[in-house]
């Protein structure tokens, strides 16, 4: 019994004397430990890198399709209430057009009794100059009403066309319709020439 404890006693000395100094390669498990970990974390931060562009982007994306969906929605609107401008216009012109019949009747009817009072000028001189100052008040109101007319007629035009403008499709032909719009152009109200100059700017 005591000679095995003593083997066992004297060989424990030498036996942790002998121990080999950890070797290079023993190292190298470590390393690539480290080198898969950094692999890991340069992997990790590229696929949030990737995902916060992507989120970027989509973010971007509904941007632009809201900001597309106002821009609709404002020119339709916009389209809308030049459509009821026109058709106020041409209320308004049907007017002006009966009216100008009406007078057209009414300066006939002064010219007739001009006529008969030329057949009895002797008796009716006093008469005659008055319908002659009707005739000429009736004659400036009619070239009156025919400058309104006209007037009215350039402005349904240009809002014809500041309309048909409005509704081609970016994509389409506008080159006729800017040439006879840019000649009109000055019969256009104020607030109406805005919307053209800014649509001639946005082209730009």
């Amino acid at each position: 019994m005591d000679l095995k404890r003593r083997d066992s006693t004297e060989g424990a000395p030498e036996d942790a004397g002998n121990v080999p100094e950890p070797k290079p390669e023993d190292k190298s498990p470590r390393a690539l430990k480290k080198r898969e970990i950094s692999v890991f974390i340069y992997t990790t931060v590229l696929f949030i890198a990737a995902v916060l562009l992507i989120l970027i982007t989509y973010f971007i994306q509904e941007h632009r399709n809201s900001t597309l969906a106002d821009l609709t929605t404002q020119h339709g609107e916009l389209t809308v209430q030049v459509l009821q401008n026109i058709e106020e216009l041409q209320i308004r012109n049907e007017t002006l057009r009966d009216e100008l019949d009406q007078k057209e009747n009414e300066l006939q009817d002064l010219q007739d009794q001009l006529d008969a009072a030329n057949r009895s000028i002797d008796t009716l001189l006093a008469e005659q100059a008055g319908l002659e100052q009707a005739n000429e008040a009736a004659s400036i109101e009619k070239q009156s009403l025919e400058q309104d007319l006209q007037a009215q007629r350039g402005k349904t035009e240009a809002l014809g066309l500041l309309a048909a403008l409005l509704a081609t499709p970016e994509d389409g032909d506008i080159s006729g319709i800017l040439a006879q719009l840019e000649a009109q152009k000055g019969n256009l109200d104020a607030a109406y020439l805005n919307i053209y100059n800014a649509y001639i700017e946005n082209m730009k």
